[in-house]
């Protein structure tokens, strides 16, 4: 079977001032870099990045090390919090180049806001952390956070943009921190659904909260970018309120004032205990056979406070950043390929150079893998002495596989 992958860089072409590593200014949340992140076994909870506990995860496996980390956050201008997460490096056969290794952060989709879904905790260990093996067997370091408040003291508030673009600006830093990586400060951000918005949030928010690290490049395979565009196009499916329901208790987590139990029915309640109690593949499945107006008092997606709310997750993310690459499925009906054409047009207006690659045959789990081999290559490219020109970009036109 051919199956045509079609390389749009409809936002990249004609631009050449913002395709050399360079960051755009920071989102409205950007906070500024407090110093270096702190060494092995001296913990600086003020300082975001700081290496706070490590543990050698084993087995792992061949070529590649492997971290349980806590670091240092700064969800919000409140100050620092622990955030788990996982840093994987080559083998100590493979040497550090000079300036230190190149440094892919990840982002990763939804798993829920109950402890036991953190990655870092899944058994068997690394096993949220496959997709990324490839990458540090060909030479780089991978860091993959949790997320503020999932497996570590506190709320995760679940697609809030800020604090989770922290987190991965972080957990780069913190790589850092753990010497025996070799990490350096080049820097490529690589984000799946959920973790499509936290890496564009951390694009945006890069230059003025991690001056010191040099992003790159931006991945998003199929991104939540756009909140309420997605989360109004989920209501399509069987479990879509369940996805809603999360991201209600996302925003009442980032704003303490928002009571929820106003806003849900005895059904909506029942959903919520089921969310704070379980990963989302149960949530969403529980939440089968309920409407917007079954489980909750009003419709979220039109009324405060979450309507402005949702909207403010998209436009803090909506920026100017390094070269971006948007991977998107034809067929994904989590994240619509309408939905992602508009992300990649508003992107492109910002002042973003955009290489958006659309996979018709994909969806939302195989995009991953369909897509991987592309992704290789960018990260290449942008992690080059000279990445690619704008003409080159353009020059990709429509590629063809068996």
């Amino acid at each position: 079977m051919l199956v045509v992958f079609g390389l749009i860089p409809l936002a990249g072409c004609g631009r050449r001032d913002d395709v050399d590593g360079g960051q755009g200014g920071a989102g409205n949340n950007g906070a500024p870099a407090a110093g270096q992140p702190g060494q092995p076994g001296q913990p600086q909870t003020t300082v975001p990045g700081a290496l706070l506990s490590r543990e050698v995860v084993t087995p792992a496996p061949a070529g590649i090390r492997a971290w349980r980390v806590t670091y240092s956050s700064r969800p919000t201008d409140a100050g620092e919090v622990p955030v788990s997460g996982i840093i994987l490096a080559p083998g100590t056969d493979v040497p550090v180049p000079a300036g230190g290794r190149k440094v892919v952060a990840f982002g990763h989709g939804t798993t829920g806001v109950q402890d036991s879904c953190a990655p870092s905790r899944a058994r068997p260990p690394l096993a949220a952390a496959v997709w990324t093996f490839p990458l540090v067997r060909a030479g780089y370091v991978v860091t993959l956070t949790d997320y503020a408040g999932l497996g570590t003291p506190g709320e995760h508030a679940i697609y809030v943009a800020a604090p989770e673009g922290r987190a991965v600006l972080d957990a780069a830093r913190a790589a850092r921190a753990l010497t025996e990586t070799g990490a350096g400060r080049d820097v490529v951000l690589w984000g799946y659904s959920q973790g499509g918005q936290a890496v564009l949030a951390a694009g945006a928010l890069a230059a003025g909260y991690a001056p010191e690290l040099s992003i790159r490049g931006v991945i998003a395979t199929a991104p939540l970018a756009d909140l309420p565009a997605s989360l109004t196009t989920m209501q399509r499916r069987a479990d879509g309120v369940g996805y809603l329901l999360l991201a209600m208790i996302g925003l009442a987590v980032d704003d303490p004032r928002i009571d929820l139990d106003r806003y849900l029915t005895p059904n909506g309640r029942r959903l919520l205990t089921v969310a704070r109690t379980r990963c989302a593949d149960e949530v969403t499945k529980t939440s089968v056979g309920s409407s917007i107006h079954t489980a909750f008092t009003v419709d979220p997606l039109t009324r405060p406070p979450f309507a402005a709310g949702f909207a403010r997750q998209r436009d803090e993310i909506m920026r100017r950043m390094a070269p971006t690459l948007v991977l998107q499925g034809d067929r994904d009906e989590v994240i619509r390929q309408p939905v992602t054409d508009g992300v990649v047009s508003r992107l492109y207006g910002e002042g973003t150079t955009v290489d958006y690659r659309r996979y018709p045959l994909a969806d939302h789990g195989s995009i991953l893998g369909t897509s991987m081999n592309d992704l290789m290559r960018w990260v290449a490219q942008r992690f080059d002495a000279r990445p690619p020109t704008v003409s080159d970009i353009c020059a990709l036109g429509t590629s063809a596989r068996k």
